[in-house]
């Protein structure tokens, strides 16, 4: 529905769809080798970086706690709604 509206974010996704697909089509002949290669086993980060599991984990919340700090942190100069209506994005509608 968005794509028939003009929404850009809609027809770039949308295009990137078709990108993606022709991409896949065109460069398969060379990796149709690795594609029915056949099931190697599960590979897993702990198994892969050969460490406790426990370690993976927690190295995994570390970095999701940073990457909503950071994104916390950049709400402020990248807020294009304060810029575009002078006021702030409240967490309740206050233009009622």
């Amino acid at each position: 529905m968005a794509v028939a509206i003009g929404k850009i974010d809609a027809l770039l996704f949308a295009l990137g769809i078709v990108v993606g697909i022709f991409l896949f089509g065109v460069t398969f002949p060379e990796i149709s080798a690795f594609n029915f290669s056949g099931h190697l086993g599960s590979l897993t980060l702990p198994t892969w970086l050969n460490v406790n599991t426990g370690i993976v984990v927690l190295a995994v919340v570390v970095m999701a706690v940073v990457a909503f700090w950071a994104a916390e942190k950049s709400e402020g100069p990248w807020n294009v709604f304060q810029r575009l209506y002078g006021g702030s994005q409240s967490k309740g509608d206050e233009r009622r």
